[in-house]
């Protein structure tokens, strides 16, 4: 029998690679599903609160309101893209039996979560870059820490690619693939920091916030534009990379017990 931990490597490559283009192939050719809804959610929520309600709040942690809601916009819309992705393509992969195929070839349980995951990864970070683009239309953006900003991006796309495949596994039906992303997803990121600083909340409910596990992410993020932060970014940086590590863990566990994959 098969070693599905490691097998044959150069037939793993070979069909990691196949998997990883067909879900990157898959973003581009339906990209006004994929790419345009995020971005048009982030110049909606530029337009209604940068502008609206900027011209009431002047400034958050010295800089503009526009210019410190924008990195939680961008985050928010590499998050939802992230998790969208690999959630919709394992659960359709489910719904067709098409995963059947990826559990016989030569691949082992880790790269087929890896190549799920690198697809969510693409589409977070073409959807991050073109909200960006469309950022700069609207204020001038000042860019503090490349280097944190790429482990934000990199490391939240895997968070959610990995949160996206527990969901696909999980869900039953269609109405349960939306009960994450309704009742907790975008509840915790609109709760995380995008519209505003903890340090403007009163202090139980700052407590409260610390609490959401986003609010590291966009605080992190945030820091590598404008170098401020509301909890310390180390502290991001190490609750980011627990969560990515245990999700990942979780989900080669279900792959390998065969959770809702074997018929």
């Amino acid at each position: 029998m098969k070693n599905r931990w490691t097998g044959n490597w150069i037939g793993n490559w070979i069909s990691l690679q196949a998997l990883a283009e067909r879900e990157i192939k898959r973003i581009f050719r339906v990209w006004t599903q994929t790419i345009i809804p995020p971005i048009i959610t982030a110049v909606l929520f530029i337009v209604i609160f940068g502008y609206s309600l900027g011209s009431r709040v002047t400034e958050v942690q010295g800089v503009s309101y526009l210019e410190f809601i924008i990195p939680g916009l961008l985050m928010m819309g590499v998050i939802m893209s992230a998790y969208a992705n690999t959630s919709f393509s394992l659960f359709i992969a489910r719904f067709h039996n098409m995963h059947q195929e990826w559990l016989s070839a030569p691949i082992t349980y880790w790269q087929i979560i890896i190549s799920l995951t690198i697809g969510g990864l693409v589409r977070g970070f073409v959807v991050g870059i073109l909200i960006l683009a469309v950022s700069l239309l609207a204020t001038t953006i000042t860019i503090y820490s490349i280097a944190t900003l790429l482990f934000f991006i990199i490391m939240a796309s895997l968070l959610f690619s990995f949160a996206g495949i527990l969901t696909a596994l999980w869900a039953t039906n269609f109405d349960k693939l939306n009960v994450f992303t309704t009742f907790l997803i975008t509840p915790l990121t609109y709760l995380g920091g995008v519209f505003y600083s903890t340090t403007m909340l009163p202090p139980f409910w700052a407590t409260v916030a610390k609490f959401n596990p986003i609010l590291y992410i966009i605080d992190g993020f945030r820091f590598g534009f404008i170098g401020l932060t509301d909890v310390p970014l180390w502290t991001s940086i190490i609750i980011l990379s627990v969560l990515t590590l245990i999700s990942f863990a979780v989900c080669v566990h279900l792959f390998k017990k065969g959770y809702h994959l074997k018929s």
